[in-house]
């Protein structure tokens, strides 16, 4: 019988400390995934009604910085960025800070970049910031382009692609021109009527797109002209 216990024990003892050593380990990460749920949500709900949670801001920042300091996950690093985006944003934010939000959102794109290179968003935020702050235009197309290789189809960014393409199309390389294009097409089929506000404010007499379409889409070259011509 004692041998029985003991024997026993000698199996279930290092069980035992298995199972407490991956607590341990384990442990950091659930206090960071916990600390960041209020962000998961205010960025929920940011997708829902765009609105800026001006008073919360502060604290959702410390619960995120918080949230890295315990667990260095791309996901927090994108979090962190999207609210310094928002205080760069927010018409609350003084103007001399505005410049050092932007910063900080391009820094923790960057950074949750380097954890996880396959983000769409967070490559398009990062262009996006670049180009808010007038940085060279090499320094915008780079991000521009990743963002389409990691996420070509993702209907949410085509219309902000193809507003950067157009914005950038001078400093476009042939490359660059092809995914433009392919960005221009995929937004008409996909959410024609969101990306006639992008074509009328940055090519309202679309000569960059009758550069890109005249030869390889005429047809819905047409259609765009149509849709323009009504709004005159």
């Amino acid at each position: 019988m004692g041998n029985t216990i003991r024997a026993r024990l000698f199996v279930l003892a290092p069980i035992g400390l298995l199972s407490l050593a991956v607590l341990v380990l384990a442990w950091p990460r659930f206090q960071a995934s916990f600390r960041y749920i209020p962000v998961e949500l205010a960025i929920k709900q940011y997708q829902q009604d765009q609105q800026i949670p001006t008073e919360r801001l502060p604290v959702l920042i410390r619960f995120a910085d918080r949230a890295i300091e315990l667990n260095n996950h791309y996901r927090f690093h994108d979090g962190l960025s999207q609210l310094h985006l928002w205080r760069a944003l927010d018409p609350y934010t003084r103007a001399l800070e505005r410049r050092p939000a932007y910063r900080l959102a391009e820094s923790e794109a960057m950074n949750s970049l380097r954890l996880a290179p396959a983000q769409p968003a967070a490559w398009l935020r990062l262009a996006t910031v670049r180009w808010v702050l007038r940085d060279e235009p090499e320094t915008i197309v780079q991000p521009w382009k990743m963002s389409i290789f990691t996420g070509r189809t993702n209907a949410s960014l085509l219309n902000r692609r193809v507003e950067i393409g157009l914005a950038f199309y001078g400093d476009l390389d042939a490359e660059g021109i092809s995914m433009l294009r392919d960005q221009l097409l995929l937004a008409w089929r996909i959410r024609s009527g969101a990306l006639v506000p992008v074509l009328a404010g940055r090519d309202p007499e679309l000569a960059t797109v009758r550069a890109l379409l005249a030869d390889n889409d005429p047809t819905t070259l047409a259609e765009m002209e149509e849709r323009l011509e009504g709004l005159r």
